[in-house]
């Protein structure tokens, strides 16, 4: 890590070339690849998601306040009120008028009017409401929440192997055009060496000059291929310096060949497939999501019980000291008849769930027979590999009984071109199956969440 740190800050402050191995490139990609960090921060979302879940177990309390001017003080007229009592008063017997006086000095003592409520009105109010009981709403939501977060990662893990195996892909892309090079550069530098020769035989009167230019038209098509080979490496360079976020990148991890097969078996593989793989996991979190919801469905169907209590806060009106200040209760409500459908909803959440369940099954035979196959492939690819030696070397040993027949006039060019052509398309052959071989390698790794394999099998 620390060496991949130097090579970065290195190639920014001098613009240097320096080698770079698949391991070091992999934990820069970790570290600075957008799709990846994009899956890392819907991680962080879900994990606050989760969270809010938990905090709906708390109360809900607000203060609410208003204020309303009015375009008059709401006012009670007494003076009727107050006629009226003496009126009856003095209309009763003799006693009653006698005490009319009294009560009428008594009423002189009442205003006339009496203010009720003010022209400005200020009300607040401090309210709590705590659900006690929802049927299981919550604890199911809080549930799914924890799913979703746990579903979150299973897609950051699942990005991290894709990207794994792509880079692998690029990264060993680099170093098969490079191999591709240079096995056509010695072709091109044979041809070369072969038409000099031709023209210093045609010289000597030994061979004809068709042969030197079968020669020359040998030498121009190497050329060729070697230009082709060049803009095949440099466009698979701009793949690697793109998916790195760097420049003037060299893969310094060359393709190991092992002699020997893997020492863990084809089973292995698959049932740590089945075991690990992401999507398999992400399924098994959406079947449990779909069993939560089909309780919240079901809670549907149960009471709702809800502690709830205000503290009133004014000082507006004539009577506010005789009304209580504050209330707490305990309200209920149980739903009869609803909109929405609350069946169908429940039959369709056992539907979702019976869908998933044949979707994980497919899925698991897909995978299964993508380790089997990737399995199998690799081996071929090793095996072919390494008989590919036999070939190499017949092609070497005819090149080089084909450049001293002609040198001795008893070979023609074109049998020499032959002979050279054949052995870069052998070479070429074994570069190109080595490749593929780390290909399926690093699948088969990926498939399996084996990624630290893959750097042992390397090494």
């Amino acid at each position: 890590m620390l060496r991949a740190i130097f090579f970065i800050v290195s190639i920014f402050l001098f613009g240097l070339t320096k080698d770079l191995s698949m391991q070091e490139a992999w934990h820069y990609v970790l570290e600075h690849n957008d799709g990846i960090k994009a899956e890392e921060l819907g991680v962080k979302r879900q994990e606050k998601l989760t969270l809010g879940s938990k905090l709906s177990f708390l109360p809900n309390i607000d203060f609410s306040a208003f204020y309303i001017h009015l375009a008059d003080p709401v006012n009670i007229d007494t003076t009727a009120t107050k006629q009226k009592i003496v009126n009856t008063i003095s209309s009763g017997n003799g006693a009653g008028t006698a005490l009319a006086p009294l009560f009428q000095g008594a009423l002189s003592h009442i205003p006339d009017q009496i203010n009720v409520i003010k022209q400005d009105v200020i009300v607040g109010s401090l309210n709590i409401i705590y659900p006690l009981y929802t049927g299981g709403k919550r604890i199911y939501a809080a549930k799914i929440a924890k799913l979703q977060e746990v579903d979150a990662n299973e897609a950051l893990r699942l990005k991290k192997l894709a990207t794994f195996e792509e880079l692998t892909k690029i990264y060993y892309g680099v170093w098969l055009q490079q191999q591709i090079l240079q096995t056509l550069q010695d072709i091109e530098s044979g041809s070369k060496n072969h038409y000099e020769n031709a023209q210093k035989l045609q010289k000597a009167g030994q061979i004809a000059k068709l042969e030197v230019l079968s020669a020359q038209v040998a030498l121009d098509k190497a050329k060729n291929k070697t230009k082709e080979a060049q803009n095949a490496l440099e466009v698979s360079q701009m793949a690697l310096d793109l998916v790195l976020g760097l420049q003037n990148v060299n893969p310094s991890s060359k393709i190991i060949m092992p002699h020997t097969a893997l020492k863990e078996s084809e089973g292995y593989f698959v049932q740590k497939t089945l075991d690990s793989y992401p999507i398999l996991k992400s399924l098994d979190q959406k079947i449990l999501i779909t069993k939560e919801m089909k309780k919240i469905e079901i809670s549907k169907f149960l009471p709702e019980v809800t502690l709830i209590g205000s503290y009133f806060v004014d000082n507006n009106f004539l009577f506010n000291q005789s009304l209580p200040s504050w209330y707490a209760g305990i309200a209920a409500r149980m739903p009869l008849v609803t909109i929405g459908g609350r069946i169908p909803q429940i039959q369709a959440t056992k539907i979702a769930q019976m869908q998933l369940d044949k979707t994980k099954s497919q899925v698991s035979k897909d995978m299964e027979l993508l380790v089997k196959r990737t399995y199998k492939e690799m081996q071929f690819a090793q095996e072919e590999y390494w008989s590919l030696d036999s070939s190499i070397d017949l092609a070497k040993e005819n090149l080089k009984l084909q450049e001293k027949a002609f040198a001795q006039g008893l070979a023609t060019s074109l049998q020499v071109v032959d002979a050279r052509n054949a052995l870069a398309s052998v070479l070429i052959e074994q570069k190109s199956i080595a490749y593929k071989y780390i290909v399926l390698l690093s699948k088969l790794m990926a498939v399996s969440d084996s990624v630290s394999m893959f750097y042992e099998i390397q090494q």
